[in-house]
Formats: C-alpha cells, sequence, structure tokens
C-alpha cells in the first residue's frame, strides 16, 4: 500500500519551520514495516496538490493537523484529496485539542488518529489492506452510519521500537533555522510526553501524563547523521521534557561532547529538577540556552493550575543559568480563568526579578478537554464555545480575546507587547550577532512568505503588520498600564538610558 503523509502549509509567522518529526516518525515505522510511504510538507516546498509525486498513486493520505494556523491549508489540501476518492486521516497535536465532531463535519475526513501514531498507523494500514473493520484500529474515530465512533486509545509503544529517523524522507536543509547564534538549527527529540499534571496542558490528553525515553545510541546516530552528514551547527530538543534528572542530562551531555562536532543546542525543562553543577556541565558540553515554564508569580495561581514546580527555586535557577553563561527563557501564561489583577501583578514583578534572559508572556487558550478547560466549562457562565473548525483561529497565544480572567483585555495586551518587544530588540542574545531575535524574526517571516501560496502569504503579511501596529500603539499609547504594573514606558527607557553616565 502506497501512503502519503502531508504536512500542511500554515499561516504563521511567528514561528520558524521545524522538521516534521511526528510524521517522519511514522513514516519511519511504517518504512520499517515494508510499507512503502513519502512524505511533502507544504511549509517548504510550495506546490499544487496536483503536482505532489505525480507518478506516486496514493491508496490512503495523511495530513498533520499541528496548530489553528493550519485550518486554511488542512481544508485546502484536502479538498484537492477528497476528488481523488482515497480515504482521509488527520491526526497530529490539533486533533487531541479539537472536538472530533466539528473536523467531520466539514466532510473532509475520512479518520482521525489521535494520541501517538506510529502503531496507530501500521495497524490503520494493514486493516485497510486486507479490509478489515476500523472497530479494530485503536486511537482512531471515524464516521459510522453517519455517527462519530471513538475506538479506546492504544497503550503507548516501547520507544526501543521506533527505528532511527530516516531523514532522506524530506530535504533536511530546508529546515535550517536561525537561532542563537546558530544558522543550521533543526529539532530533534529525544523523550515523548511529560509527566507533570498541569491542567492546561494536552499532555494530559495525548500523552496521559506519561514520559518515555528513546534509546540514546539510537537518538546520537541522528545527531551524528544532521551534524556530521547534513552539516548542521544547532539542536533545540522538542521534547515536552527533555531531562528528568540530572543524570540523564549529565549522560546526553557526554554523547555530545564524545562526538568532537562543532554544535551547539538547548532544551526545556522544569524548574526543580536541574541541580546547579548539572547546569554548569550542559554549558560546558555545548548547551547554550535552556527554556523554562514559569507559568505564574503567583504560588495560588501555580497551585491552580497544578503547575507543581518548586516556587523557591525559581529565581537561583535563573540564577545559576546567568552564572553559567547560558540563555535562559521564562515563559509565563497572563489572562488564566479567575486571575485577579494582583495574581498578574506577581507575575510581572517576579519576570523583572529574574535573572533570565527573555521573558514571554502568551494569554491562557481555553482547550475544552483539559483537565482546566473542562473546570472552565463547569464553573463559568460564559466561556469559549467552538461551533465549527474555523472556530478554532481564536486559539492563538498573541491574537485570542477569550476572557476568562479579571484582567481588563487592553492590559493584558499592553504587558504582552512590552515583553515580546523587550526580547525581540535585546542586542546581547549570543556572541555572533547583536539583536539576535530580531534577526530570527525577519529571516523567518522572508522564508515562511516565499513558501506560501499568495493568498495565504498575503494574509499571514497582514496579521503579522496588524499585531505589529498593535504592539506598538499599545506601547505608545498607553504608559499609564506599563506605570500601573511598575514597568517604564519607551521613552523613559530611552531617556534614562541617555541620561546614564558612560
Amino acid at each position: 500500500m502506497n501512503v502519503l503523509l502531508i504536512m500542511p502549509y500554515h499561516c504563521d509567522l511567528i514561528h520558524a519551520v521545524s522538521l516534521p518529526l511526528g510524521i517522519l516518525s511514522i513514516a519511519s515505522y511504517l518504512e520499517k514495516h515494508g510499507v512503502n510511504v513519502k512524505i511533502h510538507d507544504f511549509s517548504v516546498h510550495k506546490a499544487s496538490p496536483k503536482n505532489v509525486y505525480p507518478d506516486f498513486k496514493p491508496d490512503i493520505v495523511g495530513l498533520s493537523f499541528p496548530s489553528c494556523k493550519a485550518i486554511d491549508g488542512m481544508v485546502k489540501i484536502s479538498k484537492y484529496y477528497r476528488k481523488t476518492g482515497v480515504p482521509i486521516v488527520w491526526g497530529g497535536s490539533f486533533c487531541d485539542v479539537g472536538d472530533t465532531q466539528h473536523f467531520f463535519d466539514t466532510g473532509l475526513v475520512d479518520i482521525i488518529s489521535y494520541c501517538e501514531g506510529e502503531a496507530t498507523w501500521l495497524d490503520l494500514v494493514r486493516t485497510l489492506e486486507r479490509g478489515g473493520d476500523l472497530a479494530d484500529v485503536e486511537g482512531i474515530a471515524y464516521l459510522k452510519n453517519g455517527e462519530v465512533t471513538v475506538t479506546p486509545p492504544r497503550a503507548f509503544m516501547d520507544p526501543a521500537e521506533l527505528p532511527q529517523l530516516d531523514f532522506s524522507l524530506v530535504d533536511v536543509p530546508d529546515y535550517y533555522t536561525y537561532l542563537y547564534g546558530c544558522s543550521k538549527l533543526v529539532y530533534v527529540y529525544l523523550s515523548k510526553g511529560c509527566p507533570a499534571h498541569c491542567n492546561f496542558c494536552v499532555n494530559t490528553m495525548c500523552h496521559r501524563n506519561t514520559r518515555r525515553r528513546r534509546p540514546l545510541d539510537v537518538f546520537m546516530a541522528e545527531i551524528e547523521e544532521l551534524a556530521g552528514t547534513y552539516g548542521a551547527d544547532g539542536f533545540y530538543f522538542g521534547d515536552e521534557l527533555a531531562f528528568a534528572s540530572d543524570k540523564e542530562l549529565y549522560e546526553v551531555s557526554d554523547a555530545f561532547k564524545n562526538t568532537g562536532l562543532p554544535f551547539h543546542w538547548g532544551f526545556q525543562t522544569r524548574i526543580g529538577i536541574l541541580s546547579d553543577q548539572a547546569i554548569q556541565y550542559a554549558y560546558d558540553c555545548g548547551c547554550r540556552w535552556i527554556d523554562f515554564g514559569v507559568e505564574s508569580g503567583n504560588r495560588e495561581m501555580l497551585a491552580k493550575v497544578a503547575k507543581g514546580i518548586p516556587y523557591d527555586k525559581i529565581e537561583s535557577t535563573f540564577r545559576a543559568c546567568s552564572k553559567a553563561g547560558l540563555i535562559s527563557i521564562a515563559n509565563f501564561i497572563i489572562g488564566f480563568p479567575g486571575e485577579t489583577e494582583e495574581q498578574f501583578r506577581d507575575s510581572i514583578e517576579l519576570a523583572q526579578r529574574l535573572e533570565s534572559t527573555q521573558n514571554t508572556f502568551a494569554k491562557y487558550i481555553f482547550v475544552p478537554s483539559t483537565p482546566g478547560g473542562q473546570e472552565v466549562v463547569r464553573t463559568f457562565s460564559k466561556y469559549p464555545v467552538f461551533r465549527k473548525l474555523n472556530d478554532y483561529k481564536q486559539m492563538d497565544f498573541f491574537r485570542n480575546r477569550q476572557k476568562l480572567s479579571h484582567i481588563p483585555q487592553k492590559d493584558l495586551d499592553v504587558v504582552q507587547a512590552y515583553f515580546l518587544m523587550n526580547a525581540i530588540f535585546r542586542k546581547d542574545y549570543s556572541d555572533s550577532r547583536d539583536y539576535d531575535l530580531l534577526f530570527k524574526s525577519v529571516l523567518t517571516v522572508v522564508r515562511r512568505v516565499s513558501k506560501m501560496p499568495f493568498v495565504c502569504a498575503v494574509k499571514a503579511l497582514e496579521e503579522i503588520s496588524s499585531d505589529f501596529a498593535r504592539f506598538v500603539i499599545c506601547l505608545t499609547l498607553h504608559p499609564g498600564i506599563l506605570r500601573k504594573y511598575g514597568l517604564k514606558p519607551p521613552k523613559e527607557k530611552r531617556k534614562n538610558k541617555k541620561d546614564s553616565p558612560e
């Protein structure tokens, strides 16, 4: 059976395109079991669907649904393949977020693969080959007599069963991105899932609060191929939790150092897992940045969202990163359900105290199927309602207008703009280039627009232009809001810098 796996184009100019690790893993697993499979990524190869592998006749087409930014691409590409009569399967992280019924209401999908996809896809392919009953395939949803049927969730695979990723299925250089001094950075992954129980995170649905690590020798074979054969000079772990202990970090740091290859790397982890010594050791072995989810500066709010991090270790963790010479990113979420202005102020004050290199403030996204989302439905008389696929476009960290907190929307906009602009226009991220994130952002926009269909590119440029204008307006026209939260308006910051002694 011929399988075509597709990554749709998505109208997102904020994030650089990354290796499609999910469908790459599924494709590599199918190949291992003798299935003929190809991948096409519309986000790096602009093409009409009819020109995608014209001599390859797929028996089944799968589309990865990464985020709300991909809705238009999913619809357009699915419409084309609907005409061919082959079964269309949607999967990916967004299929674990949205209501399955809304996807089937489009009339563009036959089957939805939810959660972990490798074993599900092999089972699905074998079932379709022999004309079997879809009810026997765990981990899918499909229409039966006009009703949505959801089969039981599939047990997690042993990661040791997964083969080394077959990078020949994609054009690796198409995914190079610039970040923190690396000019050929690519995303990789060592583990799946996270054991934490943060009630706003889709991990609770997809990975069921479970983390599983792949064999290190398989992972290192991928690293050596990407760095040695393809020339990658940077690696960003896409793992939800890259390292669960000092021991794991030491092990991987040693493995990286022993390759003798010139690259840097970074990852995301939780506060309270790594010691100061391990953080320093990672730097000594080529690590240059660490991403932390802080979420809130208020103890009560952290408990409410079940973050489960030791509050007293937040500031010391960032001090350790600063001492080691690492770039550290502190990620906050604002506008939590029921969040008060005082709790919001605690987050701002903590961000100001941290010795972090960058602070990001993302708006809370209401996801009905998460524990936190279910609590919103139970306790709020008014909450965001999704009735059709396009409604999910509001699930955007920057553009969403969901009002679930007690904080004025304008305050959220102004504070978010303040920290975003500080990050973009900061000069000293790396030794190789001034205004590192600004350069990365411009480069990302140029590359993404050049690969998008014209209509999508115009729409994306309109969105990012309006966002940038909104951020500038927020900062220039609302200095009172900044002062309200102890933040200096841009004019005052420039004046203070000008008046400061040399």
